[in-house]
């Protein structure tokens, strides 16, 4: 999926483990882990916590991701930048055109190390 939004930058959703593991290579964060615990989560019986977790990067014109969303049910769950830096207020229209598209709720709480 791609989705237009501010200054050339568009929404890719990551769908499998190989697009993960390179996001969280270029990101030098930690996504890949948790799409991994997605993958497993979705495979459990029950499903797990992770299991309807969805993840989204966010690129620039050159393509080079800037920033990851993790969406779990209802909410934009973890917005993180580079090095799991807070990604607003520079992406906050990004993030909001993103919560509209997949009708969820958003708000600047889901930079994980701010809370």
């Amino acid at each position: 999926m791609f989705l237009s939004t501010v200054e050339g930058r568009y929404w890719v959703e990551l769908i499998d483990q190989a697009t993960a593991d390179w996001e969280s290579f270029r990101m030098n964060h930690a996504v890949s882990k948790y799409f991994a615990k997605h993958v497993a989560d979705r495979r459990a019986v029950p499903p797990g916590d992770f299991a309807e977790a969805r993840f989204f990067s966010l690129r620039n014109r050159n393509a080079d991701p800037v920033s990851t969303a993790m969406i779990r049910p209802k909410r934009i769950d973890v917005g993180v930048a580079y090095a799991n830096r807070s990604p607003f207020p520079d992406f906050m229209e990004d993030y909001s055109i993103l919560a509209r598209h997949m009708r969820v709720a958003f708000d600047t709480r889901c930079y994980p190390y701010g809370r």
